[in-house]
């Protein structure tokens, strides 16, 4: 699965990635990978389900610190292959980094955490109201097979329940998109975030690697 998936990867793009683009205060959206590479990614999800771990909030990072209420699962980019690390950071800087300058001018995407794919499987899970220490985030829906758990952002009256499957949404994160996953009420969800510089966490947090232009 893998190596089809590095050899594969300018095929995951989303044919109109970065051409087709709509705005909602300040979240920006456009079609980022194709169905068929979200499926493959959701079915690497499966075949690594024991590689993932539990992402500590708020950085706390002491075993005992891992309860049942963690926010999500991890599987970080970096530990699958930093060739797939890459060609993902590539891909943000051809496609979304123009969009971003003309948007968001003069802020500029310096570099990139390990993105990871985030796993949503328990009964009730959720993460509560927070910013992320990122200059933006993306999140890409990699599946639509579940109920509940839509990110939401209240200030801007917005959630993603309605972005197809394969777009990505792109905000400014730090101060002015508060945001919060709804609890899951049925199946599992499966999502990609990724975290621009500058971030306070450390590399071992991130995945252990990091990328800059």
């Amino acid at each position: 699965m893998k190596e089809k998936m590095l050899s594969n990867y300018n095929k995951a793009i989303h044919p109109l990635c970065g051409k087709k683009i709509k705005v909602y205060k300040d979240i920006v959206m456009t079609p980022f990978y194709t169905e068929k590479f979200c499926d493959e990614l959701v079915e690497l999800a499966k075949e690594y389900k024991d590689k993932f771990s539990p992402y500590i909030a708020y950085g706390k990072s002491d075993s005992h610190d891992v309860t049942k209420d963690y926010p999500w699962d991890t599987l970080f980019f970096s530990k699958v292959s930093h060739f797939l690390f890459e060609d993902f950071c590539k891909h943000y800087k051809k496609y979304l980094c123009p969009i971003l300058n003309d948007y968001f001018f003069p802020c500029n995407v310096a570099g990139w955490f390990s993105p990871m794919i985030i796993k949503y499987s328990r009964p009730n899970q959720k993460v509560d109201i927070h910013n992320d220490t990122s200059l933006f985030t993306l999140n890409v829906k990699l599946n639509t097979d579940f109920e509940g758990c839509e990110l939401e952002f209240p200030r801007q009256e917005w959630n993603n329940s309605e972005l197809p499957k394969g777009w990505c949404m792109v905000w400014p994160s730090q101060v002015t998109h508060p945001h919060r996953a709804r609890p899951l009420l049925k199946g599992t969800k499966y999502t990609l975030a990724s975290w621009t510089h500058p971030i306070s966490w450390n590399s071992e947090q991130m995945g252990g690697s990091i990328y800059n232009e």
